[in-house]
């Protein structure tokens, strides 16, 4: 390495490897993209399987005509 390149390396802070630390900032709004996103997650869940569910007064025993096995 030149002098150059070291005098680059020491105004950047990055290490000669190429490791750089994230820094606190950085590291907090990956982590509230995280909780975001598994907020996100958990209410769709909860809303698929709201919406599985019968509506009120509607017959689940029901029979549909594409259950019927086909006339020979």
């Amino acid at each position: 390495m030149t002098m150059l390149d070291l005098a680059v390396l020491a105004t950047q802070e990055i290490d000669p490897k190429g490791n750089q630390s994230i820094g606190w900032l950085a590291g907090l709004y990956t982590l509230g993209l995280f909780i975001v996103i598994g907020l996100l997650l958990w209410s769709f869940t909860k809303m698929a399987r709201k919406a599985r569910e019968p509506w009120e007064g509607e017959d689940t025993d029901a029979r549909r005509p594409e259950d019927d096995p086909p006339a020979p």
